[in-house]
């Protein structure tokens, strides 16, 4: 059916995009490391264009899904079946007889947890880093100094 080719390539798509994403994240660890903020809001912008792709290729799978499960449903009894649109992907690939459906499942399951994992080690970062910050400010106006007083004034230009 071209319906699950057109689902293949999408998964597919969906693979490598979270792919690029794992890598921002690895990326994002070494900035929140190194605490390079310009790199850290670099990233998150970069981060953001990527879960956009990937919600547009979710969107996209879900619609032909339910193209998929119309088409399906559409067939004689012996054929077909009644399926759902939420259907997995290993029943999909039990309708469509096509094994790379497990191989993309697998694969889509390692990179949904690798980022998982890394996204709570920098969420762990962030949290600690905060900490730090909060921290030195605490200390700082213990000790008289004001941050943030100072940083306001009146800029004077002169007309030539």
């Amino acid at each position: 059916m071209k319906t699950a080719n057109d689902i293949k390539k999408v998964l597919s798509l969906q693979i490598e995009g979270y792919k690029a994403l794992f890598e921002l994240l690895k990326r994002e660890r070494e900035n929140l490391v190194d605490f390079n903020e310009q790199g850290v809001e670099t990233l998150a912008k970069e981060k953001y264009t990527q879960t956009l792709k990937l919600r547009l290729l979710e969107e996209e799978r879900l619609r032909l899904m339910k193209k998929f499960v119309t088409e399906i449903n559409s067939l004689p009894p012996k054929n077909g079946g009644k399926v759902s649109a939420d259907m997995s992907i290993n029943t999909l690939a039990d309708i469509t007889g096509d094994t790379d459906f497990n191989g993309i499942r697998t694969m889509l399951k390692s990179l949904l947890q690798s980022i998982d994992e890394l996204n709570e080690f920098n969420k762990v970062l962030i949290d600690r880093s905060l900490k730090y910050i909060r921290h030195n400010i605490n200390f700082l106006n213990l000790h008289g100094v004001n941050p943030t007083v100072g940083k306001t004034g009146v800029f004077l230009a002169r007309e030539a």
